[in-house]
């Protein structure tokens, strides 16, 4: 099936900007930048500048998933709607040794649930899941944590070969290193506290379909049932798993911003929220 690119996509986001006279600073096509909806702390800012992968002030661009993520938690922290929020929150390393911190895009606390959020917006539109790396099949490098059900866990990163737009490979991994961390002696105040991974993704709206041509338009809507597909199966597979292996306290949701919006609508942001992801 065919993809846009993320040039594409961009230039389609900042012709929409320069329609709403949306203020936005060129640095280089395709990177164009956007100030945060509400101001960061100077801590906020700090994490998110020295997170992986980031370059200095990435949350601000328009294409960004991460930025995403800062404009809407950061209306629900203004609504005291969350608590406790954190960007680009490393909780712990999915293997025993090497390798990077899972880097969760957001974490909060809502009603006395602790919620991790891996955000994303244009990304499934361009790229496709992740090809797991030999080194999560083998169990041997499985941490301690995970020593009772190390063969539950090998079979679960196995299904990621089954994917082929959903990022369900990097799940896998933050869903891991979650467990690690829960049930290890730093965060061994997470067992028995309410737990959900939400994977967020902004779905492709068909205000935003008509400016693509019409092949790839076609291909588009067929990419976007592919995905919705992949997102229940994933939620399916996932929570049969924590079932299976008896994490009790573990929750995991597919959800979309778009279904999301009813819970800032009270914002003084709304409006400009709207403008600036659906064109609203």
């Amino acid at each position: 099936m065919a993809k846009v690119s993320m040039k594409l996509l961009t230039d389609l986001i900042h012709d929409e900007y320069k329609k709403s006279n949306i203020q936005v600073s060129v640095k280089k096509n395709p990177v164009y930048h956007v100030s945060p909806l509400i101001n960061l702390t100077s801590e906020q800012q700090k994490i998110l500048s020295d997170g992986d992968c980031q370059t200095e002030d990435q949350y601000k661009q328009i294409n960004s998933s991460t930025g995403l993520a800062v404009n809407y938690y950061k209306i629900l922290e203004e609504l005291a709607s969350i608590t406790d929020l954190i960007f680009e929150n490393k909780i712990a390393k999915p293997l025993n040794k090497g390798g990077r911190f899972a880097n969760l895009d957001v974490s909060y606390k809502k009603n006395g649930v602790l919620h991790y959020v891996e955000s994303k917006f244009l990304e499934p539109y361009y790229s496709g899941n992740e090809t797991i790396k030999d080194s999560y099949l083998d169990i041997s490098k499985y941490p301690v944590e995970v020593e009772e059900n190390k063969e539950e866990w090998r079979n679960l990163f196995n299904k990621a070969s089954e994917f082929e737009y959903y990022n369900f490979s990097q799940l896998c991994r933050h869903l891991l290193a979650l467990y690690r961390y829960t049930h290890g002696i730093k965060g061994s105040e997470y067992k028995r506290e309410q737990v959900v991974l939400q994977s967020v993704t902004w779905e492709m709206t068909p205000q935003f379909m008509k400016k693509l041509d019409q092949k790839n338009s076609i291909d588009m809507q067929k990419r976007i049932e592919q995905l919705q597909d992949e997102a229940n199966r994933c939620q399916e597979i996932f929570n049969a798993f924590i079932s299976n292996i008896g994490w009790n306290n573990m929750k995991f949701q597919t959800l979309h911003y778009n279904d999301m919006l009813d819970d800032i609508k009270s914002s003084k942001h709304y409006a400009e929220f709207c403008k600036r992801y659906f064109f609203d």
